[in-house]
């Protein structure tokens, strides 16, 4: 991960907050002498109705007012977040562009995005980094990162950090904070082949490839944790709240062959969400053709699974066999001391550290 080091590191402490469509992540690590990383507080809610709709943010100021109240009760001291951007229009792909300067690689290419972006390149954010300055079969040509969001999207998550009473130092963006973390909770063997990140969360999921730890795509589709909950609501007729809790309590995800009797309850669960989970593995399958078509050479070594929805139990053995690659739900904590954090036991953050891959590598970049 020394790319995204060396392009977006600062030395400064920051929270990193995620603003999830069903939950609100807010944590904060240290930097230790060992090379490892410290856990020092974390902060978890429930965003209030109507301010978020499919991950986005709908109203900046009653968000920011309910983090306020909730850093307040939780009594954090915290003044500066690191928050994210994400959702269907955040792009993050490489580019071919002429060979040049990095100094001059962001205004140039403010005349290239418009060909990959779906929304005008005047309305939005938009930041380049050099993936390789030569290219092997073109020495005229290099390789760019195209990083863009919408400008109202990049507002809106600085309008929330700042009604929460909090600085917002920078907003990143999901894939580039995902592969922060990623960089610290593999084996280097493991981070020099190529993984795909699938990242499932509960509007959305988000496919990331990532090849020797730089990221070579991102992609965003909309089957994700609250389709389960949906298609459980409709064939239980129960409100989706009942809908969540029975996916969590009594949901089973049953792999080819694995003849291990279950509850009729649990395996009505899975039958209703059978098409479903072939709508994601089908996504998933695209994505890894879409990569492989534009890198001939290219494969997937590892599936690596993140994000609250990764808690499902047994999807990576699912998507291991459907998919044939060995596939496991990420360890985000496997060079974080997790045995300090107030409030909050080992048990406790292990079963949530799925859910909070992005919010870590957010307040990973301000400490790496």
């Amino acid at each position: 991960m020394e790319f995204f080091k060396r392009f977006f590191a600062k030395k400064c402490a920051v929270g990193g907050l995620d603003l999830g469509s069903r939950s609100l992540k807010l944590v904060q690590l240290s930097a230790k002498k060992d090379k490892t990383y410290e856990l020092t507080s974390l902060l978890l809610g429930d965003p209030p109705n109507q301010t978020l709709k499919d991950g986005l943010i709908v109203d900046s100021r009653a968000l920011g007012d309910h983090i306020k109240q909730l850093i307040l009760s939780y009594k954090l001291n915290i003044k500066e977040v690191v928050g994210v951007a994400s959702g269907k229009s955040v792009v993050l792909r490489p580019i071919h562009m002429q060979k040049m300067d990095a100094k001059d690689v962001n205004n140039a290419l403010r005349f290239h995005a418009g060909n990959y972006l779906p929304y005008n390149a005047e309305d939005a954010m938009i930041k380049g980094a050099i993936l390789q300055p030569e290219l092997e079969d073109d020495p005229t040509q290099m390789e760019v990162l195209l990083i863009a969001a919408p400008n109202e999207v990049v507002k809106n998550a600085q309008d929330v950090i700042r009604f929460s009473g909090l600085n917002p130092k920078t907003i990143d963006m999901e894939p580039l904070a995902l592969g922060y973390i990623l960089g610290i909770s593999v084996e280097p063997e493991v981070l020099a082949k190529t993984v795909a990140l699938v990242h499932i969360g509960a509007s959305y999921t988000s496919i990331n490839i990532y090849e020797g730890g730089t990221l070579k795509q991102s992609r965003v589709v909309g089957v994700a944790g609250n389709r389960f909950t949906e298609v459980i609501s409709q064939a239980f007729n129960i409100s989706f709240e009942e809908a969540e809790k029975m996916k969590e309590e009594k949901g089973i995800i049953r792999v080819e062959k694995d003849a291990t009797p279950v509850a009729p309850t649990t395996m009505r669960i899975f039958n209703t969400i059978t098409p479903v989970l072939s709508q994601l593995v089908t996504e998933i399958r695209r994505s890894f053709d879409y990569y492989m078509r534009q890198f001939k050479d290219g494969s997937i070594d590892y599936i690596l699974l993140s994000g609250g929805s990764a808690k499902f139990k047994n999807i990576d053995a699912y998507i291991s066999n459907e998919l044939d690659i060995k596939c496991s739900v990420m360890n985000p904590f496997s060079k974080i001391d997790i045995s300090k954090v107030q409030g909050y036991d080992t048990n406790t953050l292990n079963e949530l550290a799925p859910s909070l891959t992005v919010a870590l590598g957010l307040a990973l970049r301000s400490v790496m």
